[in-house]
């Protein structure tokens, strides 16, 4: 009989609830205003990832008291998910990923997916759904100070696991997944009211006898001049950010250095106002001129400006900007390069010729289809620091921020590499405006 009993209090153990440490529960989602603020306005996925017992199911149940009325939480133990390393995803995880996908249709701000999430294959379906439904990822781990050690582990998880099967969870769990790229990530709020003021730019300008005089710029094989409509010229591109570095996944130099700094790391999830100074206009991008504090410069690659123009001392942050929309056939790096010929001319004493006051500030012509309208009021929007971790698309494998070609490259016939690109066939015309 004694004999009998004895497995049954083996999990009596186990299940002993741990207890957060000093500091466990130090998250700027849990205790910076800003990002706190920032979050109940946005669309956000937690995707906490971390060893059984390590604390996740504490830190899912915090954010969801922190963000009360306005998160779900989404558990793999509520449905019995055992963790361990599969070859095929368990039938179990469809249902997680419908409850996922009804919570992103019906808008939830806060979605907290409490797992393992060590499989690559389960992180993907996570991505591909965020992207689908423009939700900003942010993953998070614990901070327990047992995260790792697996003596320990096996007392604190309700799991019977072996210390073998918590090794093999920590070989995946070992390796950071880096994103496409790092930024900024306007809030669900700031990204209407920034649209709205893109809207009314493109109003103004369509109406003015100047830009009517300068619309050959804008014409493509598909539409005339008088066909051209500004707002359908120019493509939206999904989840408005301001792009700091560009990973493609790790595999872009410099990118692991990059995530691996201890600013990088210590701005991950927290929030800050992103100042736009200007909304520009040229045949090919649409975007905003974003003015970088000093804090905000630290997380600023130092090369970012000479990737695009090795031969000018630009000062750094020069690139930062928000892309609202691109011409058809034109990929979203276009937008930073474009806003660098902008500021070649500033500095070159070329301020533009003043065409017009309008509400929203000081409409100048640059020449050559560029127009830049400086806000009488620089306009502060919440952005929170993160990744993106979505599919790379087939017209768009150099995200913003990204420098595919080496300085020598973009020196040395880069233009005309790029038209022979726009040249090849596709089945269908391509805008005159997309040749760089």
């Amino acid at each position: 009989m004694d004999d009998q009993q004895q497995p049954q209090q083996v999990p009596e153990v186990q299940q002993a609830t741990p207890v957060m440490t000093e500091g466990s529960l130090s998250f700027p989602f849990l205790e910076h205003e800003d990002t706190m603020a920032a979050l109940r306005e946005a669309h956000t996925l937690f995707i906490l990832r971390g060893l059984p017992g390590s604390g996740k199911s504490l830190l899912a149940q915090a954010i969801g008291q922190k963000y009360q009325g306005l998160s779900k939480i989404i558990s793999a133990d509520d449905r019995k998910i055992e963790p361990a390393v599969h070859s095929v995803l368990p039938e179990e995880y469809k249902g997680m990923d419908e409850e996922t996908d009804s919570c992103c249709k019906a808008g939830t701000p806060v979605i907290v997916l409490d797992d393992t999430n060590h499989d690559t294959e389960r992180l993907a379906r996570l991505y591909n759904l965020a992207e689908q439904h423009g939700y900003s990822i942010l993953i998070v781990e614990p901070k327990t100070p047992w995260k790792t050690q697996l003596e320990e582990l096996k007392l604190k998880t309700h799991w019977s696991l072996s210390e073998a099967v918590l090794t093999s969870l920590k070989g995946p769990l070992e390796e950071t997944p880096l994103p496409l790229f790092y930024g900024w990530f306007l809030t669900k709020k700031c990204e209407d009211h920034l649209r709205k003021k893109k809207e009314a730019f493109l109003k103004n300008l369509s109406s003015l006898d100047g830009f009517k005089e300068c619309v050959s710029q804008f014409t493509t094989e598909e539409c005339s001049e008088e066909e051209v409509n500004l707002e359908q010229y120019f493509h939206d591109m999904g989840v408005l950010h301001c792009t700091t570095k560009f990973c493609d996944y790790g595999k872009a130099d410099g990118a692991k250095e990059y995530a691996e700094k201890e600013v990088v790391r210590d701005a991950l999830c927290h929030a800050s106002k992103l100042k736009l100074s200007a909304l520009f206009v040229t045949p090919r991008t649409l975007g905003a001129r974003v003015a970088l504090t000093d804090e905000q410069l630290k997380l600023w690659p130092a090369d970012a400006e000479k990737e695009v123009m090795p031969e000018q001392d630009l000062p750094l942050g020069s690139r930062a900007h928000v892309t609202l929309g691109c011409a058809k056939g034109v990929e979203p790096v276009q937008t930073g390069k474009d806003l660098l010929e902008f500021v070649k001319l500033e500095k070159e004493g070329n301020e533009g010729e003043k065409v017009q006051d309008l509400e929203q500030g000081e409409l100048r012509y640059f020449g050559k289809g560029m127009w830049m309208l400086r806000l009488s009021q620089e306009d502060e929007l919440l952005g929170v620091f993160s990744g993106f971790y979505g599919k790379k698309k087939e017209a768009d494998k150099a995200e913003e921020g990204a420098a595919e070609k080496k300085p020598e490259e973009e020196k040395e016939g880069g233009a005309e590499k790029e038209e022979k690109k726009e040249s090849q066939p596709e089945g269908k015309k391509k805008s005159k405006c997309t040749l760089l």
